[in-house]
C-alpha cells in the first residue's frame, strides 16, 4: 500500500475484568483484571500499524498517567502521535468491560467527554493531512460537527481519481459505528462512506428496521447501500460476517476452534483486517478471509490487541484456518 491512513475518534485508557465464574449482578465476582490502550479508532490503527502501515492518530488525551500510556503504547506500535492534543482539564477517556467466563462481554461503560470536547477547528486545521491519506477511519464517538470537518477535507482532494469504491476525488472512508446508542451520528454521513462495519444491533440502530432473522438482515443492510455507503459489512459473532455491495452479498465464517481467550478487541482487529486488505487491492472474497483472521487472532490474547499480529502471521492463519 501506497500512502499513510489517518485515523480519528476515541483513545482511551481501558480497564478489563474476566470473572472466573458467570457473573453475578449486585455481588462481588471473583476474576482477573487487565490494562491497556484502548478506544475504538486507536485500536483499530493500533491493529493497522502492527501490520506495517504507516499510521497517523487524530484524537485526544488528558494530561494525566493514563494519557502518559495510551500514547506510550501508540508510540511502540509504531503510530504518529505527533498531532494528538492533551487536556489539562477533561482526563484521559476510558472504558472498562466485564468479561464472562467465556471470555464474551457482559457489560461495559465509558467515559468519552474528552472526545466531545475536541473542537472542529482541529480537524480543519488537520485538513491537508486528511486529504492526502489513502485512507481514513473514523468511529462514531466523534461529533456530528468533528464528522463535517473531517468529510470536507476528503472531499474533492486534488489529483484523486475514481477508485474501487466508486468515489471520485474523495479519500476512502471507513466508519465503525461503535455501539447502537452512538451509530446514528454516521447517518447524515453514510453516501460518503466507502465502509460501514455494524454488529445486528448498530445495522438496526442505523437502517430502522428490524434484524432478527437473515433476510431482514439483508433487507436493513441493502436500505444502507440506498443511502449511498458502497459497501456493508455486517458482524454476526461468531458465525462471521456477512457483506454487501452493489448487488452482491457474501456472507462468510472462518474453521477455527481455538478457545476464545477475550473477545473484546475482535471487533477492532476486523475491521483493521479490511482496511488493510481493501487498501492491498484484494478481491471481496480474500478481504473477508483477511479481515476474519484478523479477528480470529485478536481472541487469542488476553489483552484488546494481539501483540503478535502481523500481516505474515495473518496469512499464516488463513492457511491453516479457512473460510466456511
Amino acid at each position: 500500500m501506497d500512502g499513510y491512513i489517518v485515523g480519528a475518534g476515541g483513545a482511551n485508557f481501558d480497564i478489563h475484568i474476566r470473572t472466573d465464574k458467570a457473573p453475578v449482578l449486585r455481588d462481588s465476582n471473583p476474576g482477573h483484571l487487565r490494562t491497556s490502550a484502548g478506544g475504538v479508532c486507536r485500536n483499530i490503527m493500533e491493529n493497522l500499524a502492527r501490520q506495517g502501515d504507516e499510521c497517523v492518530l487524530l484524537s485526544a488525551v488528558g494530561s494525566d498517567h493514563f494519557g502518559d500510556a495510551v500514547l506510550a503504547a501508540c508510540k511502540e506500535a509504531g503510530m504518529d502521535v505527533s498531532r494528538v492534543l492533551r487536556s489539562d482539564k477533561t482526563p484521559t477517556s476510558a472504558y472498562i468491560d466485564i468479561l464472562d467466563d467465556d471470555g464474551d462481554m457482559y457489560l461495559a461503560a465509558n467515559d468519552m467527554r474528552l472526545v466531545a470536547e475536541i473542537p472542529a477547528e482541529y480537524f480543519k486545521n488537520n485538513a491537508e493531512l486528511i486529504g492526502g491519506a489513502a485512507a481514513v477511519v473514523i468511529d462514531a464517538n466523534l461529533s456530528e460537527a468533528q464528522l463535517s470537518a473531517i468529510f470536507q477535507a476528503t472531499e474533492g482532494c486534488p489529483g484523486s481519481e475514481a477508485g474501487t469504491d466508486g468515489s471520485t476525488g474523495r479519500v476512502p472512508v471507513f466508519a465503525d459505528p461503535v455501539s447502537a446508542a452512538k451509530c446514528g451520528v454516521l447517518k447524515p454521513f453514510l453516501s460518503k462512506l466507502t465502509l460501514i462495519k455494524p454488529n445486528r444491533m448498530e445495522l438496526e440502530a442505523l437502517s430502522g428496521l428490524s434484524c432478527g432473522t437473515d433476510e431482514e438482515i439483508a433487507d436493513a443492510a441493502e436500505e444502507l447501500l440506498r443511502w449511498g455507503v458502497k459497501q456493508v459489512v455486517v458482524s454476526l459473532g461468531e458465525r462471521g460476517c456477512w457483506s454487501f455491495g452493489r448487488g452482491a452479498s457474501l456472507i462468510r465464517g472462518i474453521d477455527c476452534s481455538l478457545p476464545v481467550v477475550n473477545a473484546s478487541g475482535a471487533g477492532d482487529a476486523f475491521m483493521a483486517g479490511l482496511v488493510h486488505s481493501f487498501l492491498n487491492g484484494a478481491d471481496k472474497e480474500t478481504m473477508l478471509h483477511y479481515a476474519l483472521a484478523c479477528g480470529r487472532i485478536a481472541t487469542l490474547s488476553e489483552d484488546t490487541i494481539n501483540y503478535c499480529l502481523t500481516e505474515e502471521y495473518v496469512f499464516r492463519f488463513m492457511d491453516k484456518y479457512p473460510v466456511k
